[in-house]
């Protein structure tokens, strides 16, 4: 019986017993009889549940593990790379050849393109023209959670009511 079929007729046989009255003790042990079967495969279905979940956390943390290890080789391959090329760039800009054609591949130490870049020295924001700077507006969180707690009333802003989680230990 699934989670879902043993909570409808958990449901169902409650709605029974209080549309129908179930006056007679024959009925009401008959109703329990049936309730106590239901909560136990209720409980025997949350066994497995919890055996599942707790399988899927340990293999999320597994692989989560293992993704920031290979995360960090392929930073550490990266790195090499970008290092290599640099140090292959100097080499040719010092010698004056700036193209080399090998078997493989063609070499060629050319200018960048796009938009030319700048130098901004932040410590003089004070002085630059209004069109040359940003305000960034943002909600202050923790402030508005005080003042909503205290009673305040702000537009747009409401304190949620806590949610449930379900803790396996």
């Amino acid at each position: 019986m699934s989670l879902y079929a043993i909570n409808a007729e958990i449901a169902s046989v409650l709605d029974a017993m209080l549309e129908g009255g179930a006056d007679s003790p024959e009925a009401m042990e008959a109703l329990n009889l049936h309730l106590a079967g239901l909560d136990a495969a209720l409980e025997s279905k949350a066994e497995d549940y919890a055996g599942l979940i707790r399988e899927l956390e340990l293999r999320a943390e597994v692989r989560k593990a293992e993704a920031n290890r290979i995360r960090q080789l392929s930073t550490v391959d990266a790195t090499l790379a970008e290092r290599l090329k640099e140090r292959l760039k100097a080499a040719m800009e010092s010698s004056g050849k700036v193209k080399i054609e090998t078997a493989r591949f063609r070499l060629t130490v050319a200018n960048n393109g796009g938009k030319q870049p700048i130098e901004v020295d932040e410590a003089q924001m004070d002085a630059w023209e209004p069109p040359f700077r940003k305000v960034i507006t943002e909600p202050n969180r923790e402030a508005i959670r005080i003042a909503l707690e205290n009673g305040a009333t702000i537009p747009g802003c409401a304190l949620l009511p806590r949610g449930t989680s379900l803790r396996i230990k």
